[in-house]
């Protein structure tokens, strides 16, 4: 099945100028995933917001999902309820970009853990109920919550398929799952991931890693088996773009484009339409 070729504008660092949209579309890129951490330019200004969707809409991009902040200040299952409420204003914020750029998706943290019992389960409490008022809110604007599968060795919140699926079962509505790969290939087979997921997944961040650390390398520099994984697509029914989110094979935006369309092409087996 060809699916669209996409970039998280973090690829394009956090204050891209919308001038760089040009250098995508010309490789053959065709979708975006926008980059809303709180000190993007896009996070408090609308006029920036206007200017990278004119920037889109000149050279036939798609804004396909929002990347909502998360770290510091911004955490779903932050135990102390003002700052559990600031972080859902915040991914609101994300929302209503999401809302005025035309994105379908979402995509957030379900937030921290920690090895305290108590105060993980406390932890989960919170984020369950962000994630309620973020469903809700979002399905007003028409835009949909996806919860990013997290990296399995670090103390967060939906990183194996067991946890997403124990987490989203207790959530009012339907949120979907972002599955990243460069995550899900570090304390579990991907394979087993995507299966065990399977209807849930509604978007993709595309990287590699050496299964030990998140490395968000281009597809082929690491140990993911790429062909197993586009099969797998196929069979869960997955139809969304391939969204990559790697940022680390190289420092120059445009060697990372092009690196970009040549992976796609050797390991998914894209070609531009």
């Amino acid at each position: 099945m060809q699916r669209p070729l996409g970039i998280s504008t973090s690829m394009l660092n956090t204050d891209f100028q919308p001038s760089l949209l040009a250098e995508v579309a010309a490789r053959g890129i065709s979708h975006l995933e926008l980059n809303t951490p709180v000190n993007s330019p896009f996070f408090e200004n609308d006029e920036a917001v206007q200017g990278v969707i004119e920037s889109a809409g000149e050279h036939g991009l798609t804004f396909w999902s929002v990347h909502a902040p998360f770290g510091g200040e911004v955490d779903l299952s932050q135990p102390e309820e003002l700052a559990r409420r600031h972080s859902v204003q915040c991914i609101l914020r994300s929302v209503e970009i999401a809302r005025m750029i035309g994105a379908g998706l979402v995509v957030i943290h379900a937030g921290l853990t920690t090895g305290d019992e108590a105060e993980q389960e406390q932890r989960r409490r919170q984020a369950i109920r962000s994630i309620n008022e973020l469903v809700k809110r979002s399905s007003q604007a028409g835009v949909e919550i996806a919860v990013e599968y997290l990296p399995t060795n670090k103390e967060r919140i939906c990183n194996t398929s067991k946890d997403c699926n124990e987490l989203l079962a207790l959530v009012d509505g339907e949120p979907g799952i972002c599955m990243d790969t460069n995550h899900a290939n570090l304390g579990e087979p991907l394979s087993e991931a995507v299966t065990a997921l399977a209807e849930r997944i509604v978007t993709l961040h595309v990287s590699d890693n050496d299964g030990v650390e998140e490395r968000h390398i281009m597809p082929g520099e690491g140990t993911i088996d790429w062909t197993e994984f586009v099969g797998l697509l196929d069979q869960i029914g997955y139809r969304g773009p391939y969204i990559y989110e790697a940022s680390k094979s190289s420092e120059d935006i445009a060697e990372r484009l092009d690196m970009t369309v040549s992976s796609a092409r050797e390991y998914l087996g894209w070609e531009p339409r």
